[in-house]
């Protein structure tokens, strides 16, 4: 018989995490595909994390907690001073059986303003522990996602992207699987990345890999014109030699820093051929991993 799979705390039990909850309302809820949904969890009191933490998250009626990544930078989780808004955290769930995913994928009716229970943790963030970003410069980032593992990399980027120019370039890989209608607004957070690179928020590259569906290469429309709203893609899965390619020669690799979150496969894969002597022989501590389960 096999054993039962580990739920979020024991996975994580050697985390850090905050000692307190925070109390937040469940203000809204937005379905990205039959398989994602976002919730926007309203604050009372501002909440502070680093971008790639997750929370621990208590629904009403069940003892143990889920565990999901912020996926919104920690500016949002402060009051608005203009409009007096509070601040707010975003999560992306995907559906399961495990049952806090399970009560926040009922009818949003039935939820919606329902007051949760949350605890930050982590250690999957930005800036990279160990690595000083400034001396010698940082020259490259590269965020590699395979499916929901772009929910941390979400609130990296959006962070980045609030801030003055980023001095380095941002290369991001993002692989996941699509039901064959190439619809922007079906692929979480596709058009958010986009627009931040359109308009000049990073500077760099973001490459998109489908799965799923009929055809070849081609390229998904994003937001309402065309030209450089169009994010072209390749229809298979994202390789080691992409990510090779992004992380740039012997020489550029000195001043990079990768970032890999996807199925546990290939997060491993990719990590241990990143960091190998035999393979691309980056320095460990600038090679930054989380796995999605």
């Amino acid at each position: 018989m096999a054993a039962p799979k580990a739920g979020h705390l024991e996975r994580t039990a050697a985390e850090p995490r905050d000692k307190s909850l925070h109390t937040v309302t469940l203000a809204e809820v937005k379905e990205i595909n039959e398989q994602i949904r976002l919730f926007r969890l309203e604050l009372s009191t501002p909440l502070r994390f680093l971008p790639g933490q997750w929370l621990d998250v208590y629904v009403p009626g069940i003892s143990k907690a889920g565990g999901y990544t912020i996926t919104s930078s920690p500016s949002k989780a402060r009051p608005s001073a203009s409009s007096g808004d509070p601040g707010f955290v975003e999560l992306a769930v995907q559906k399961s059986p495990d049952p806090p995913a399970a009560w926040l994928w009922q009818d949003p009716d039935t939820t919606i303003y329902a007051e949760l229970r949350v605890r930050v943790g982590g250690s999957f963030v930005w800036p990279p522990p160990g690595v000083n970003i400034r001396g010698p410069p940082l020259r490259r980032a590269v965020f590699v996602a395979g499916g929901v593992g772009i929910n941390p990399l979400m609130s990296m980027m959006s962070s980045l992207a609030e801030g003055p120019s980023v001095p380095f370039e941002v290369q991001v890989l993002y692989s996941l699987k699509d039901d064959g209608t190439r619809q922007a607004g079906r692929l979480l957070f596709l058009e958010r990345i986009a627009g931040m690179f359109r308009e000049g928020r990073l500077k760099g590259r973001l490459q998109l890999f489908l799965t799923g569906g009929e055809g070849g290469d081609g390229a998904v429309v994003c937001g309402e014109g065309d030209g450089d709203g169009k994010v072209p893609f390749c229809a298979r899965r994202m390789t080691i030699d992409d990510v090779a390619a992004a992380v740039g020669n012997v020489a550029e690799r000195r001043f990079t820093v990768t970032y890999v979150c996807g199925i546990p496969t290939m997060t491993d894969e990719f990590v241990r051929k990143l960091t190998e002597s035999k393979g691309l022989g980056m320095e460990p501590h600038r090679v930054l991993c989380e796995k999605w389960w």
